[in-house]
């Protein structure tokens, strides 16, 4: 376990497995291949750390397996093993051991590459006045997660996950109610690919823009004709 010694109030927390230790984009390399799917989970790894590198957060790799600790895909942040367990269980893990060290804690994956900057200051300034900050996922599970109140391990371990009804699930199980961000595309299959361009390009659009790595996985699609 490595934790940052910062001044900064906010933590966030980015859950990976490690290529060549766990399987990687399952869903999606059932139709496109293994290798077509790891490159795209390391673009999605590699935007979604600019874009935490950009906030005034400590950033921490919350890493599937042990082993994978020491791979040097995790050596850009300080990083924490989610310990064993089921999702609810490494979640739970996570975010109370931050919150141990910091006022409120972030939780996020790699599936949302064109999560953005603004999305993830937006998630912040809510905690100011919110115990809870979820961003729902248009599959019906859920991108982000912060919080600044204690939970207990029930609330994570009591939600169905990989389901039409987690992310509802999740808010049901919190003390108090949340703020929802706006819906975003969670990258699970290859069904989600032309919704996700979408997403890329109106980001583009906006003032923000994109990053060289989102900027790269829209070039990917783009080469790959997913419709507009």
């Amino acid at each position: 376990m490595t934790m940052i010694s910062s001044s900064a109030s906010t933590a966030i927390a980015i859950f990976v497995k490690t290529p060549g230790l766990s399987p990687l984009k399952t869903r999606l390399a059932a139709t496109l291949g293994r290798h077509t799917a790891e490159t795209i989970y390391r673009l999605c790894v590699s935007a979604v750390e600019q874009t935490v590198k950009s906030v005034d957060v400590a950033p921490y790799w919350a890493v599937a397996e042990q082993k994978g600790l020491s791979d040097p895909l995790w050596q850009g942040l300080a990083s924490l093993y989610t310990g064993p367990g089921g999702l609810g269980q490494c979640q739970h893990h996570i975010y109370q051991t931050l919150l141990q060290r910091y006022q409120q804690v972030l939780l996020i994956g790699t599936d949302s590459p064109q999560l953005s900057v603004n999305r993830l200051r937006e998630a912040i300034e809510a905690l100011q006045s919110h115990p809870f900050v979820v961003g729902p996922a248009l599959d019906g599970g859920y991108y982000l997660f912060a919080g600044r109140q204690s939970l207990k391990r029930e609330c994570w371990n009591k939600v169905p996950y990989s389901r039409a009804d987690t992310g509802e699930k999740l808010l049901s199980s919190l003390p108090a109610k949340a703020v929802l961000l706006t819906p975003m595309t969670d990258l699970d299959r290859e069904s989600d690919l032309p919704q996700l361009r979408r997403e890329l390009v109106a980001l583009q659009k906006q003032g923000e823009g994109l990053s060289w790595p989102q900027q790269q996985i829209l070039n990917w699609l783009d080469n790959q004709q997913y419709p507009s």
